[in-house]
């Protein structure tokens, strides 16, 4: 195996990914799509050279892994919490919750009737696929309206972190058969989770200031993989440290007061929160692009055409959008209609189903069912994000038309 094609092969990866990013931002087609079809393309063609055949699922795992990490940091960074967005907050907690369990309902009878699933495990594979994937997301939303965007970044990391917690609490119950048992840890689990997420992120944060370190950021970002691994060991839930990491940096104001006011000072704040949004949106970047393009290496497309499966998808799609519709329409007065064709399903939904132990799986269920439903909820998002973009603007040119400025000149 020659070392150098490898790395030219990785390089011309990260050149045509960022082409993606800028056609995306043309066309709202997501750039997730081109990635794997891409890895799609270079499968094919890597089949005619069994040298490069191997099993990519403990790479796609690793990137994920980290992907998710990074993604949910730079989310974090961008989140900034005031009495003014606690009902915006609420909403999409609420929102990101109820679409996870509604979903989750919806999905479970389905599996469990045409695939002979036991109720357990139908909701076991059910919670992959209710999850909403901040990785789709986050990089599919920044030219939307501000509300709108809030709204989707605080759901679709809400939903990812929920949606981790709850699939480990159903493959707790299964694999215990002790629902009692498995709530309470849960409970103890989640409220011992956010204690030391406070803990540890404020610590990171002053350990950042007073350490005298030209590489730093790096370092840091060690640790915070590291205490996530460890998390995961000790089955807390460390997306939330992340989470709440993140927070902490963005909303320092909130939580720096009173003894530890005088610690650090705005300016330092801003340096470090700036930093870490550079090294997170970069790394999260190169990650996505890898993570979609092996997992478009490990798509065998003759498990694609099946009758059995594209009707099942197409099932399942429609279960979790006519969720999305009723919750939006009960809970969100004031978005637009394009939240109703955001709710892509992607990494997220790829590292829970790829995390069911060996022996829970299922032999009835097809991955390509996995594949079917992010293809088709992006194509939807992809659809909506086109057909909505020239009403946003518009409707930024009327508020900016109605501002005093305007209005004076």
């Amino acid at each position: 195996m020659d070392y150098n094609i490898i790395i030219v092969f990785l390089s011309i990866c990260i050149v045509i990914s960022y082409f993606f990013s800028e056609i995306a931002k043309r066309t709202n087609i997501p750039s997730v799509l081109m990635l794997i079809v891409l890895g799609v393309i270079v499968g094919q063609t890597l089949k005619a050279y069994p040298e490069y055949n191997v099993d990519y699922f403990p790479y796609l795992k690793i990137l994920g892994t980290i992907g998710l990490i990074m993604i949910v940091l730079e989310g974090a960074l961008d989140l900034e919490l005031t009495r003014e967005k606690s009902g915006l907050i609420a909403k999409a907690s609420l929102l990101a919750v109820l679409g996870i369990l509604g979903s989750v309902l919806f999905i479970a009878p389905v599996f469990h009737f045409l695939l002979d699933m036991s109720i357990g495990m139908a909701i076991l594979y059910a919670t992959p696929l209710a999850v909403i994937s901040s990785a789709i997301v986050l990089p599919s939303v920044a030219n939307l309206l501000d509300f709108d965007k809030e709204l989707l970044i605080y759901e679709s990391c809400i939903s990812d972190i929920i949606g981790i917690m709850v699939f480990n609490l159903i493959l707790s119950i299964i694999q215990s058969n002790e629902l009692g048992s498995s709530l309470s840890g849960f409970g103890i689990e989640f409220l011992l989770t956010i204690i030391v997420s406070l803990i540890v992120g404020v610590g990171l944060v002053l350990l950042f200031k007073f350490l005298n370190a030209k590489v730093k950021l790096f370092f840091f970002i060690s640790i915070l993989i590291l205490i996530y691994a460890l998390g995961k060991m000790i089955h807390l839930s460390p997306l939330v440290l992340i989470l709440v990491f993140g927070l902490i940096l963005k909303n320092h104001h909130l939580i720096f007061i009173g003894p530890l006011k005088n610690l650090m000072t705005r300016v330092e704040f801003m340096k470090m929160e700036n930093d870490f949004h550079i090294i997170s949106r970069e790394t999260a970047f190169v990650l996505r692009t890898f993570f979609f393009i092996v997992f478009g290496l490990t798509i065998d497309l003759l498990s694609l055409i099946n009758i059995e499966v594209i009707i099942i998808s197409l099932m399942v799609f429609i279960g979790i959008y006519l969720v999305r519709i009723l919750l939006l329409k009960g809970l969100v007065k004031n978005g637009s209609k394009i939240l109703e064709y955001i709710a892509p399903r992607g990494l997220i939904t790829i590292l829970l189903f790829y995390s069911i132990p060996s022996d829970l799986a299922f032999d009835s269920f097809k991955p390509s069912i996995i594949l079917w439903v992010i293809i088709l909820s992006s194509i939807y998002m992809t659809f909506g994000l086109i057909k909505f973009s020239d009403e946003d603007e518009e409707l930024v040119v009327l508020e900016d038309e109605d501002t005093p400025e305007a209005i004076n000149q």
